[in-house]
């Protein structure tokens, strides 16, 4: 028997690793302390990429959401970090994360810059 998930993730585009985040309620985390923990919510994104999402501190009613996208597993340097307390909020910075990871696997294009041949001698 499959429980229906309360939180809509269709628009997640890696492959979803971990999910206790969809069965929450939006509604005052107060009425769901018990079900806000670290651990709630990974994405995977081509072997590179991991959307991380938790609450900090655990069962903590003064904690927030924590979003984070790890590159190359480098946890200390995230390649985007976020807070909020919000499960709408949560949603639109999931995607912002998202957008980040699109925008670090596209290549780099560096603009070249042509160097001038400036004359400051004067006539």
């Amino acid at each position: 028997m499959e429980i229906d998930k309360i939180i809509d993730l269709t628009f997640i585009k890696g492959k979803i690793t971990y999910d206790d985040f969809s069965f929450l309620k939006n509604f005052k985390n107060s009425r769901q302390i018990e079900s806000l923990k670290e651990n709630l919510f990974q994405v995977e994104y081509l072997d590179t990429y991991l959307l991380d999402v938790g609450w900090y501190a655990s069962f903590d009613i003064n904690g927030s959401f924590e979003i984070r996208v790890i590159k190359a597993y480098d946890w200390n340097t995230p390649l985007f970090f976020s807070q909020t307390e919000s499960i709408k909020t949560l949603l639109s910075k999931i995607i912002a994360a998202q957008k980040k990871i699109k925008q670090d696997q596209l290549p780099s294009t560096k603009p070249t810059t042509k160097t001038k041949n400036l004359d400051t001698s004067r006539n």
